[in-house]
């Protein structure tokens, strides 16, 4: 069993955005054999063949004869950037048991690219790629002869939000997408929201998409008294580095409307306004149309406690959450809500919108009192205010959190998305 995985865009961009990451992860999980050794092996199986019904134990007798194959994952991309093939050094370091791995790498230039994608030529079997199945982890599919394609859809935000977005942007991918989103064999969405826009929207098939949450890498976490102790002198020279003088509230997410740091701004304001001395940090990448947040800051009378850090490196942000009395989340959208799951993980109270996927991730009955109305600062200040006022409140909403973000982890996710592998190949064998 071959299964192919187009990595391109973690090759031309990096773990910095986030579909990045996401391969990043993905593939290092699904190398690590977490995705073919639990509840999709033959015991599991064999356990379900009473309830499965007849068509049922069709499908799992056929799982269960697919995952006797030996599997061999084939990385591929079109990249057109030498930065970050270091990634494929570190694939290769991994202890992978009896999973095979293999690279069809091909580099090639940005109009080389274009012109290719826009032919539908050559597919990447004529340059020596071969695979049982093949998985798009990021909207696009590569010019190919497979007709057993898994796509990875995040979200629709270009088309739920067409404020946030270029004209451009919006009509190239709405086709796009929803083209490769009827031509794909099994579709991976990050979240039940994502899957409910491809349905209304696309008018896709609910049944050939499968929701995948994402997880939160394992270097995500609280610090314990130890940690504490050794980062100490390193947490002081980064608070001289980005000008961090008292207690704060940490916000992470690229600066563009989406992410609605406006709002939060405001809300900051009424809390300075009622006497309390505190910073906001806002932490990432300056996106498209980030003009009106940078304004709002410059209004607000509060501005020198306004800090924008631009992306820091994962240890820098680590250590941002576990300084941080709260996190705060007004993103107006979400295909998943990545940054809440990994401040939960670090044990931080989470304020954060009622919108979208997000709802999906915080799912403790007593954190979903904190979510609000994205667009509402009023709203957005008093749910702040509740937990900066009361100690004994933190450190409950702590907890809290630590235990929702057990709920998620990238085997899990791996896992999931090697049984939707499952369903894409089971007609080859």
């Amino acid at each position: 069993m071959r299964i192919g995985i187009d990595i391109s865009t973690l090759l031309n961009h990096g773990r910095d955005i986030g579909a990045g990451r996401y391969i990043f992860n993905l593939v290092k999980s699904l190398l690590a054999g977490n995705a073919a050794s639990s509840h999709t092996g033959k015991a599991a199986a064999d356990n379900n063949f009473a309830a499965a019904g007849q068509a049922g134990i069709a499908s799992l007798i056929n799982s269960t004869a697919l995952l006797q194959e030996p599997v061999t994952f084939v990385l591929t991309a079109r990249y057109i950037t030498d930065e970050h093939l270091a990634v494929i050094e570190e694939f290769k370091k991994l202890k992978t048991g009896s999973r095979k791995l293999e690279f069809k790498l091909f580099k090639t230039t940005r109009k080389k690219l274009d012109c290719a994608n826009k032919l539908r030529f050559p597919p990447i079997e004529l340059l020596g790629f071969k695979a049982d199945l093949l998985h798009c982890p990021d909207f696009l599919i590569p010019p190919t002869l497979n007709k057993n394609i898994v796509l990875t859809i995040h979200d629709l935000a270009f088309i739920r939000f067409p404020q946030f977005n270029f004209d451009w942007f919006i009509k190239k991918y709405t086709k796009e997408v929803a083209g490769n989103a009827r031509i794909a064999k099994r579709i991976s969405a990050d979240s039940q929201s994502t899957k409910n826009d491809l349905i209304n929207f696309f008018g896709i098939d609910p049944e050939k998409i499968d929701v995948i949450p994402l997880g939160a890498e394992e270097k995500f976490k609280k610090f314990n008294e130890n940690d504490k102790k050794t980062y100490l002198p390193a947490n002081h020279e980064l608070q001289k580095k980005y000008i961090i003088s008292k207690k704060f509230i940490l916000s992470v997410g690229t600066i563009e409307p989406r992410k609605n740091f406006g709002t939060l701004i405001r809300a900051f304001n009424s809390l300075k306004k009622d006497g309390f001395d505190i910073q906001l940090v806002i932490a990432g990448r300056t996106g498209w149309k980030s003009e009106a947040t940078f304004e709002e800051k410059e209004k607000s009378p509060f501005k020198e406690d306004i800090i924008f850090t631009g992306k820091l490196p994962d240890d820098e942000l680590i250590r941002f959450y576990n300084m941080a009395e709260l996190f705060v989340y007004p993103s107006v959208f979400e295909g998943f809500g990545l940054p809440v799951l990994e401040a939960m993980q670090c044990g931080l109270p989470v304020v954060t919108s009622n919108t979208s996927s997000i709802p999906e991730i915080v799912s403790d009955p007593m954190t979903r009192i904190f979510l609000v109305e994205p667009t509402n600062d009023r709203e957005l200040s008093e749910k702040i205010k509740l937990i900066l006022s009361d100690s004994n409140l933190r450190e409950e909403l702590s907890e809290k959190s630590i235990t929702n973000a057990a709920k998620f982890s990238w085997s899990l996710t791996a896992e999931k998305t090697f049984n939707t592998y499952l369903k894409g190949i089971k007609n080859v064998y």
